[in-house]
């Protein structure tokens, strides 16, 4: 499991690429020279398509790395889909809504002067992992002397605009250490521009292979959802809101325990579709989507997966205490939609019947808890459990999540009578119970129980 844990941590910082205080150097490498062998999409792999090199965790041989070895599914940045890039393990569209849902139109890609996928090639940022043992290659993108993405910038639909007032953001898409990260991101992010809050945004990612792969969702949107459809598409959605930044705190500070205040807060999309199972059982099939989730905490969040001795979801997650006021207590949220088929296959109920034992547990270090305000129903047309909690503050707790139907009481055990006791025959009893004798008194007759017969009877 601490494989898993420290694989999720990198996938949560590769946001940082943003300000770039986490990060160590780029490596730098040229076109993938095995592309001809993996020609999905002929234009792209067989002429040279720049993948970066092959990651640093290519070679590892235990299950978690070697798992993630797979090429059918574009290694690096993905574009827009264009047909003289890619039709495929590309960026199809991005669409807002506002708050009340209605569709207020489409983001349009600004393709930067000059720039050519097949003439820069890509490079990895690298990152540590959580016990700082190891430097690994963690997320790529394409080279260049400028701000980081500039194959261009992703415009904002008429009347959708950033709190600075400005309409322009960064998008990005890249498949990485065991999972597809997708960032929707201010300009000027790190200054604490924000995305309209309570807006939703929408992306639309093809691919043919994806579906092959992908597990548990997680991000920092809420009401998440994700998507994939028999073309190949994969819908994936969520609510822009307020996020605290550690900044250079960095996670490791965070995750002892902290009373600390965000850098800065503001709202941005990152989602990661996972690659990584955290659930194996051969008496259930998996889907790619059975858990999606959103969390204000998702930034260092330290692991998520299926405790099946205690029959939990365990989530765990990390945040500053405060917002950037010092003051403001960072009011802590997690949403969650979890498969009806899986509900059933954790907690052997319905998932209708599920939702009416929601539970969700916070547990701090210091060993208090709390239970957190939940709300769940089932959402039969999707086949999910939509569960809601909130009411909790961060420091480093583990979320733990629970639909078991409680075993019912046992009754109490009565104590065994103990038998009554024969009576005592008493001397009246004892008389009773002596033989009778017939006695005559001419044509009296008379039974008696003593040893002699009345007066004036005889004893025959």
């Amino acid at each position: 499991m601490s494989s898993l844990r420290s694989h999720i941590f990198f996938r949560s910082i590769a946001i940082a690429i943003l300000t770039t205080s986490l990060l160590a150097p780029r490596t730098t490498a040229g076109a993938n020279l095995q592309g001809a062998a993996w020609n999905q999409d002929t234009r792209a792999f067989s002429e040279g398509w720049p993948w970066p090199s092959l990651p640093n965790w290519w070679t590892r041989t235990d299950k978690f790395w070697s798992s993630q070895t797979f090429t059918d599914v574009r290694l690096g940045q993905w574009l827009p889909c264009k047909p003289e890039w890619s039709m495929n393990d590309c960026i199809k569209e991005i669409n807002v809504y506002d708050q009340s849902g209605k569709k207020i139109g489409p983001l349009t890609y600004l393709q930067e002067p000059g720039f050519d996928p097949f003439e820069i090639p890509q490079v990895w940022s690298r990152a540590s992992n959580m016990e700082g043992t190891d430097i690994l290659d963690n997320f790529p993108d394409f080279s260049n002397a400028g701000p980081v993405w500039s194959q261009g910038w992703w415009q904002l639909p008429d009347g959708v605009k950033l709190s600075d007032g400005k309409n322009l953001v960064l998008v990005s898409a890249a498949r990485m250490q065991a999972a597809l990260q997708v960032n929707i991101t201010p300009r000027d992010l790190d200054k604490g521009v924000s995305l309209p809050v309570g807006y939703f945004f929408e992306t639309t990612l093809k691919s043919e292979n994806l579906k092959k792969y992908a597990t548990w969702i997680t991000s920092n949107g809420k009401d998440p959802t994700a998507i994939f459809n028999a073309d190949g598409t994969i819908v994936i959605r969520g609510e822009a809101t307020r996020f605290p930044n550690p900044g250079p705190i960095g996670c490791e500070k965070l995750n002892l325990g902290n009373e600390e205040k965000a850098q800065f807060s503001a709202a941005f999309i990152a989602v990661n579709l996972s690659t990584a199972s955290v659930f194996e059982n051969p008496n259930y099939t998996a889907v790619p989507g059975d858990i999606v989730m959103g969390t204000n905490g998702w930034w260092c969040q330290g692991g998520v997966y299926w405790d099946a001795k205690e029959r939990q979801i365990v989530v765990n997650v990390a945040a500053t205490h405060f917002y950037e006021d010092g003051v403001t207590e960072v009011d802590g949220w997690l949403e969650v939609k979890i498969r009806g088929e899986l509900a059933r296959h954790w907690w052997g109920i319905s998932p209708q019947e599920a939702t009416g034992y929601a539970k969700v547990e916070i547990t701090y270090k210091d060993g208090q808890s709390k239970t957190a305000t939940v709300s769940a129903k089932y959402v039969p047309e999707r086949d999910w459990i939509d569960l809601r909690a909130y009411g909790f503050t961060y420091s480093n707790p583990a979320v733990k999540i629970s639909m078991a139907k409680p075993e019912p009481e046992k009754p109490v055990a009565q104590p065994t009578p103990s038998a009554t006791p024969a009576p005592v025959a008493t001397t009246a009893s004892r008389k009773t119970s002596t033989k009778k004798i017939t006695c005559f008194k001419g044509s009296s007759v008379k039974r008696v129980s003593t040893k002699t017969c009345p007066k004036g009877f005889k004893r025959r």
